[in-house]
């Protein structure tokens, strides 16, 4: 389960916190107890700093600054903090050159719409830049053209784009009556880059209204021309439902693309109406390349895998799991390693792995990165879930978007500054726990517990036995809103005396 809090105990962690706030930028700025709106704010920015967005809805269209460094934070979190486009054009439009030190976080975006010639991001347009979105809800955002719309949610060109897009929810995003619909959730578009990453990017439409349309639908989920990581990514729902050719209802590599897709759960996207339907799960077309590895692929039709066959295309698939579609294959040969078997979800809704799956422990860790090393939830990508202290885990992992554990870290109280929270830890089997957090993210494998995440600024903040809870008071200092720090904790079981895993990599930060 992921978490959201900010914690800094009583010890030298403490000074260590300050010192990054410090160094994030001396400058805070406060919607809309100093600036009566977003815009306002960022417009009154003089350098690098936090604005702090208080819970509200927001009528606004931003356009960022160029200023690098900025931090934009709903201090109460997306569910509580909404930019509303208004229908009047794109909601948020990052200026070109920044980096993902520039970062939007903690906000719904909604009700961007664009009715032009050529449509590109409804919800946010990133170009020729690079700045991390992460922890938003993007949600209804539409293009409606008879001609080009290009991302719904988010749209990502420029050959010097690289942004970072992590553990948002992007849902309910429609490009519409387009000749060309392409990635009603994310575009990818020639030239640039993205990481894709947690993500849960489910129920967005490519579609047709006016029967004066002859529409194409490519990548309802995802759309990549350019170079894209994608990984532990649910990607779930998503409909190509235009006139005329409907490709990729979760994802489709198009044109030169390069996409890596690694460790997603990609199940139930439809194809529906129009003269050709190709690729329920993924499509790859023209001279693009997919590589697949750890993924679930399931319950589509006009195949769950799909690659074209005129072009150079390339599909390179090994250690995924392929099922229940029909077929599983068009013009792509499976893996010697793949699976075509029941991943055995939690439930018809809940795609996280039962600990009967034939999916745990099913792919080796060689394509295992510090980008892919957790997973939706952020936990550790390298687990012993059952706590049996078995010779595979931590050399191999779950195939699908989540990690199977046994072993459970969740928060317990409102995160906000100048109060307590508790984090518990509770386990299968009795077992001891030592807990720690730092201010950066590592990847280090200690066997035989799995992924050390926690960086070089890494603290022992508390120990004992599951299950446990650990109480963490948080200063009330401004500037610590936004701050991400990272906490895990290692788990060795009674039973085994020796064998453990490490527990989730929660992401802590103060709304």
């Amino acid at each position: 389960m992921q978490t959201r809090a900010s914690f800094v105990p009583a010890s030298p962690f403490v000074l260590a916190v300050l010192a990054l706030a410090a160094s994030a930028g001396a400058q805070v700025l406060r919607v809309p107890s100093q600036h009566p709106t977003i815009g306002a704010a960022l417009a009154a920015a003089t350098g690098p700093g936090t604005i702090l967005v208080a819970a509200g809805v927001y009528a606004e269209r931003l356009t960022w600054p160029n200023i690098d460094g900025i931090r934009l934070i709903g201090e109460s979190g997306a569910a509580a903090t909404v930019i509303d486009g208004g229908n009047g054009g794109t909601v948020v439009t990052f200026s070109a050159g920044r980096t993902r030190s520039t970062v939007l976080a903690g906000f719904t975006i909604t009700n961007g719409f664009l009715q032009g010639t050529h449509n590109d991001g409804a919800g946010i347009n990133v170009y020729d830049s690079s700045p991390t979105i992460r922890d938003n809800r993007l949600t209804h955002n539409t293009t409606d053209s008879l001609m080009w719309n290009y991302g719904g949610a988010i749209f990502v060109g420029g050959g010097s784009a690289n942004p970072l897009i992590s553990h948002n929810e992007i849902d309910d995003n429609e490009l519409r009556n387009g000749s060309w619909n392409y990635g009603a959730g994310i575009h990818i578009a020639s030239g640039a880059r993205a990481d894709i990453v947690g993500n849960h990017i489910h129920d967005n439409r490519n579609h047709t209204v006016l029967a004066s349309s002859i529409g194409r639908g490519h990548g309802a989920g995802v759309y990549c021309a350019g170079t894209a990581l994608i990984a532990s990514n649910l990607i779930a729902g998503n409909t190509n439902s235009t006139s005329a050719w409907n490709y990729g209802g979760g994802i489709a590599v198009a044109s030169s693309g390069s996409a890596s897709v690694f460790n997603n759960t990609i199940v139930g996207n439809t194809l529906t109406g129009g003269n050709w339907r190709y690729g329920g799960g993924l499509y790859v077309e023209s001279s693009a390349t997919l590589t697949m590895r750890g993924n679930i692929v399931a319950q589509h039709t006009a195949a769950g895998v799909y690659r074209s066959g005129t072009g150079s295309g390339v599909v390179d698939t090994d250690y995924d799991d392929v099922w229940n579609n029909s077929p599983d294959y068009a013009s792509v040969t499976a893996g010697p390693n793949n699976l075509s078997v029941d991943p055995q979800f939690v439930g018809a809704t809940d795609f996280h792995l039962a600990a009967t799956s034939p999916c745990i422990d099913a792919i080796p860790a060689t394509h295992l990165t510090t980008v892919v090393a957790m997973d939706l939830d952020e936990d550790p990508r390298r687990l012993d879930g059952d706590l049996d202290g078995g010779s595979t885990d931590g050399a191999r992992l779950d195939l699908g978007a989540d990690e199977f554990s046994s072993v459970r870290l969740a928060i317990v109280g409102a995160p906000q500054i100048g109060t307590t929270v508790q984090w518990s830890l509770n386990a299968a089997q009795p077992s001891l726990y030592l807990f720690a957090v730092s201010l950066d993210v590592g990847n280090t494998l200690v066997e035989p517990y799995g992924n050390l995440l926690l960086g070089s600024s890494a603290f022992l903040v508390g120990l004992g036995t599951t299950p446990g809870a650990l109480g963490f008071s948080i200063p009330n200092d401004a500037s610590l809103r936004g701050v991400v720090i990272y906490g895990q904790g290692l788990v060795l079981p009674f039973a085994t005396g020796v064998a453990g895993q490490f527990t989730n990599l929660a992401t802590l930060t103060t709304w």
